[in-house]
């Protein structure tokens, strides 16, 4: 708020006034304790506490409670994406209070939570104490010393709830509705279970009936099983003798076929061996020509070996030669691939050397148009520098008019005020004289004329300033859409003296190209290229020249080859007949002789296939009634099994039977345990509800609130005044209600709140918050020990404020620390230790004296 820095220790303080005056700071700095504790105050957002021109505010308050010290801080920084930062500490070994502050005597731990929500509910039950119970409490803020008597009667017993610890009632009433709520789900649960218990039991003569019925089947069913597979065993056995026979039988035919194959293999080797020796005696009828042909055959087999040696000769010589002509023709074509180049490169050269001139015309241009443009932007940053002056002007009279504003308001209320008659000081709030009435409201209107005079002036040196600013944001729009032209035409200059740069090089470089050139071209006309290849090319011809194959001799010699292949294979079958009509002779006959034995092993095979097969046809005749004797044996089985069934689930049945009974046992037990708990849980919800235990603490309390509100009352209006609580009411349907109304009476009777003046209002407001701020005082686990009063020294006349004083100086004993804010210099030596707040320019400063 109005603090850019500062620092107040309390230690050793007692009894102190704050004293300052109307805005100076005083209820800031207890903000500043409430916003650390619990991030609230009298402001609806965080953001209207940081001072004005900052973005930024930080509170560290350092605190004992017990024995142990503790330090919160808080950092608050404003904007749309406004973040708070919450730290807790405690000093891990316990300091003398006059060291508190000053940070001697141990090493702060932070036990803060994860987040700033888990932080601030860590806090609150470190002190036991939320904002509302304090502010209604403990805290007599300016103008809210009524925060306690205007609330409704069930506020009132709530804020009274709170201060007496009474929230863990509500724990204990929850947790005993709770176990209750499971206490019944659980009896319903067992009623459920027991319902379906008596259904089951009472089957159990259906089941031993069952039973008896099973049995008997059973044993019925087991006589006619037994003889079913008896019959199923000898049809068995007749099939398995049939299997053996017809594997036998399969085995013959097997081997037969196997014989029969060999024999027809047997007579076809014959057949072949026969065709055979007739060829080997018609070719051994012919050895004469045979032997003629194969020489001639030889000779000219001789002819094609000597020619085709010369054809192999040949080939190489020509593939030298194709070989050495390709080599040549590359060689020119590198020398005119070369050319070709050098052509190209002196056509772009000359392309290069020729757009110089005009190159040169097109970069003076650029240049110039750059040269303009520099001028523009140092003229725009020298209008943007004028520009931030005119917003940091602008901004000093929006502030000066805000506070001229502001201080114009407060003159308009006073000067409203005193044009009424029986006006009142707006200070200290005492009746005026309408000489001094009239004296301070022509003193009022003359400020009020000079401030409105100077708010003018500065709107309208704010409207000139905002006529400047239009005119150099005007400006500055128009040289920034020139100046966007800037680094294109930047680029442009270092592209042309680029491209200028290579039309120069080019120049040099194409008389050099051109020389070049006529070399290569002379090259060409003179085939000076390539002089080795030209000899090598020259031997090669030589030598296929000095060979002189004969292509014609070498066709005559490869068909006279080929008319005589006929005569080479006669002769080699020739050899092979003189040994193979021997072998052949002898082969007939071992074939012969072992057609006889296969034969043989052939009938007898078949003879005993015949025998087989006769018995397979007994073994079947035994096997047609199978079917049958297999269906009835599957029929007795199932049925037999169906029986076993039935049989087995009527034992299970009864042996359920016999654990239900134990259960149900065990669940009537049970269902009487439930009961006398559900009994008990109930007296508990009730003595732990808001007409039980809690109701019965306010009841306790309300006497002392009222002994110690009453105290103060009569020592502050000379015991005119009394005040009483009622707990209980009747409502119109006759039932008595929990209530927490406050009742005022003086020597006029019972009146309402409404009705009684603000001074009485006040003496009445501070005697029941004081006589609340004792007895959280001394509320087990809270430790508050500090009364803090803000204002309401004005509502009371000089007599009044005595009696307020003397009230303070009398319960001082039951606090620690007793703090008094107070604008009226009068009061200043009622207490011993003064604490002074001064406004300056540079935000509020605070003197401990």
């Amino acid at each position: 708020m109005c603090y850019r820095q500062a620092q107040l220790d309390f230690a050793g303080v007692h009894v102190a006034c704050l004293a300052g005056e109307n805005g100076a700071g005083k209820s800031a700095l207890l903000d500043g304790i409430t916003w650390a504790l619990w991030g609230k105050s009298r402001a609806r957002r965080d953001d209207e506490l940081i001072c004005l021109g900052e973005d930024e505010m930080a509170v560290e308050f350092t605190f004992d409670l017990g024995e142990q010290a503790y330090r919160v801080l808080r950092q608050r920084r404003a904007g749309k994406r406004g973040s708070t930062l919450l730290d807790f500490q405690v000093r891990e070994s316990h300091p003398s209070s006059s060291s508190l502050v000053r940070g001697d005597g141990g090493r702060w731990r932070s036990v803060a939570e994860s987040g700033v929500r888990a932080t601030q509910a860590k806090i609150e039950r470190v002190l036991r104490l939320d904002y509302e119970t304090f502010v209604n409490s403990a805290f007599l803020r300016q103008g809210r010393a009524d925060e306690f008597t205007v609330k409704t009667a069930a506020e009132r017993k709530r804020v009274l709830g709170d201060i007496l610890g009474l929230d863990r009632w509500t724990v204990y009433e929850e947790q005993a509705k709770e176990r209750l709520r499971a206490i019944q789900s659980e009896a319903e649960a067992i009623k459920l279970r027991l319902d379906e218990i008596e259904a089951e039991l009472a089957r159990r003569t259906e089941y031993e009936a069952e039973l008896q019925t099973a049995q008997a089947s059973v044993t019925e069913l087991s006589a006619v099983l037994q003889d079913a597979r008896a019959v199923y065993q000898r049809i068995e056995a007749a099939r398995v003798e049939l299997g053996h026979a017809e594997a036998q039988i399969a085995e013959l035919d097997g081997r037969i076929a196997q014989a029969e194959r060999e024999l027809h293999a047997l007579s076809e080797e014959q057949a072949a061996r026969e065709k055979r020796l007739v060829e080997h005696e018609s070719l051994l009828a012919q050895t004469d020509s045979i032997e003629a042909g194969y020489a001639a055959y030889q000779q000219a087999v001789e002819q094609e070996r000597a020619l085709g040696a010369k054809l192999r000769q040949s080939v190489e010589l020509y593939e030298q030669r194709v070989a050495l002509e390709a080599r040549l023709s590359e060689a020119r074509h590198q020398i005119e691939a070369e050319q070709t180049v050098i052509v190209q490169r002196c056509a772009e050269l000359e392309g290069r050397v020729a757009v110089v001139a005009p190159l040169l015309a097109e970069r003076e241009d650029v240049q110039a148009q750059l040269a303009h443009l520099a001028q523009l932007s140092e003229g725009r940053e020298a209008a943007r520098d004028d520009l931030a002056h005119i917003a940091e002007e602008q901004a000093e009279l929006r502030v000066h008019n805000e506070a001229l504003r502001a201080e114009m308001e407060t003159l308009r209320e006073k000067i409203t005020l005193l044009g009424q008659a029986g006006a009142e000081c707006p200070l200290c709030e005492q009746p005026l004289t309408d000489e001094h009435r009239l004296q301070l409201l022509d003193q009022f209107q003359t400020d009020g004329q000079a401030r409105g005079d100077a708010y003018r002036a500065n709107l309208g040196a704010a409207r000139e300033l905002t006529s400047r600013a239009q005119a150099l944001e005007e400006q500055i729009d128009e040289s920034d859409c020139l100046l966007r032209e800037m680094p294109a035409l930047q680029g442009r200059d270092a592209m042309l003296v680029e491209r200028i740069d290579q039309g120069r090089q080019a120049a040099e470089a194409l008389d050099a190209a051109r020389a070049e050139l006529a070399q290569v071209e002379q090259r060409l006309v003179a085939e000076d290229y390539a002089p080795e290849v030209r000899a090598e090319l020259a031997q090669v011809l030589a030598q296929a020249e000095e060979l002189g194959y004969d292509t014609a001799a070498h066709e005559a010699a490869r068909q006279a080859v080929a008319g005589g292949q006929v005569f080479a294979e006669q002769k080699a079958r020739l050899s092979v007949a003189v040994t193979g009509m021997d072998e052949e002779r002898a082969a007939l006959e071992r074939l012969e002789e072992a057609s006889q034995r296969w034969q043989k092993q052939i009938e007898a095979e078949q003879a005993r296939r015949v025998e087989l097969e006769q018995g397979a046809d007994k073994l079947r005749g035994q096997l047609k009634d199978a079917p049958a004797v297999e269906a009835e044996l599957q029929r007795v089985r199932g049925e037999e099994a169906a029986a076993r069934q039935r049989l087995g689930a009527a034992q299970q049945r009864l042996e359920a039977c016999k654990a239900l009974d134990q259960q149900r046992a065990d669940k009537l037990k049970r269902q009487d345990e439930l009961a006398a708990k559900q009994s008990i849980y109930k007296e508990l919800r009730t003595a732990f509800g808001v007409r039980g235990v809690p109701a019965m603490i306010i009841e306790a309390a309300v006497p002392e609130i009222e002994t110690e509100a009453n105290a103060l009352l009569a020592r502050m209006t000379g015991g005119r005044m009394h005040v009483r609580f009622d707990t209980q009411r009747e409502t119109l349907a006759g039932e008595v209600r929990e209530t927490l109304e406050i009742k005022i009476a003086d020597e006029l009777g019972t009146r309402e709140y409404s009705l009684y003046s603000g001074g009485e209002a006040f003496r009445v407001n501070f005697a029941i918050r004081i006589a609340l701020s004792k007895l959280l005082a001394r509320r087990a686990g809270a430790q508050l020990q500090t009364l803090v009063i803000d204002e309401g020294f004005g509502t009371q006349d000089a007599q009044g404020r005595e009696r307020l004083v003397e009230a303070i100086n009398a319960i001082q004993d039951d606090f620690a620390r007793v703090l008094v804010i107070t604008h009226i210099d009068e009061l200043k030596g009622a207490f011993p230790v003064h604490i002074e707040v001064t406004k300056t320019r540079e935000g509020s400063v605070v003197d401990l004296a």
